[in-house]
C-alpha cells in the first residue's frame, strides 16, 4: 500500500494527508475484489489511505465520510454488512404462510459472507504518530448515470490526540 502522498486524488492540512482512489468499473474493482462482484449490486468502493506525519496520533472515532456526487447529493456509506444485501426490499407476499415443517434445502435468502468486504473495509479507531491506515467505504449508487465524475470524498471530525481539538476537514476530488 502506497502513503497517502502517492495518491493523486489527495489534500494535507496540519500534517494529515488523506489520499484517495476510486474503484470503478468491472476489472479495477476485481483487482480489489477478485470474489464479489460489486458493480453488479450497485457498490463503488473508495480507498481512504490517511498518513500522519505528527508527534502525536489522531482520533479517528468521530470521522465523518461523505460522498458528494456531481448532482451535490450527498451520500453516507454503506455499512458493511449491508453491501451486499438487495438495494430493493421486497413487498410481503400475501400468500398464505408456510408450513411450520422446515424443508430440506430452503434456506434464507441472505447473500453468501464473503470476508474480503469486511477485511478490506476501514476499521482504525485512532492513526499514530509518523503513521497510517487505510481501508475501503463503499457506497451504493445504483445503476443509472455517472454520478462520479467532478464528485468528491468529504472527511471531517478528525481530532487531535493531545488537544481534543478537531482538524479541519478535508474534502478531495475524486478522479475516476
Amino acid at each position: 500500500m502506497r502513503p497517502a502522498s502517492g495518491y493523486t486524488a489527495r489534500q494535507t492540512i496540519e500534517g494529515v494527508t488523506i489520499g484517495v482512489e476510486l474503484f470503478q468499473g468491472k476489472d479495477k474493482i476485481k483487482s480489489a475484489f477478485p470474489k464479489t462482484d460489486l458493480e453488479k449490486v450497485g457498490v463503488v468502493p473508495v480507498l481512504v489511505v490517511i498518513s500522519n506525519d505528527n508527534d502525536y496520533p489522531i482520533h479517528l472515532d468521530r470521522m465523518r465520510i461523505e460522498l458528494i456526487t456531481s448532482d451535490r447529493q450527498e451520500m453516507d456509506p454503506t455499512p458493511v454488512e449491508e453491501v451486499l444485501l438487495p438495494a430493493r426490499v421486497k413487498p410481503p407476499s400475501l400468500s398464505p404462510r408456510p408450513s411450520p415443517i422446515p424443508i430440506p434445502g430452503r434456506g434464507s435468502r441472505r447473500p453468501p459472507k464473503t470476508n474480503e468486504i469486511e477485511e478490506r473495509a476501514f476499521v482504525a479507531p485512532v492513526v499514530e504518530a509518523r503513521s497510517g491506515a487505510n481501508g475501503f467505504f463503499y457506497f451504493r449508487l445504483g445503476k443509472g448515470p455517472d454520478r462520479l465524475r467532478g464528485a468528491k470524498l468529504f472527511a471531517g471530525g478528525l481530532r487531535n490526540a493531545r488537544t481534543g481539538q478537531e482538524i479541519l476537514y478535508f474534502e478531495i476530488e475524486l478522479r475516476p
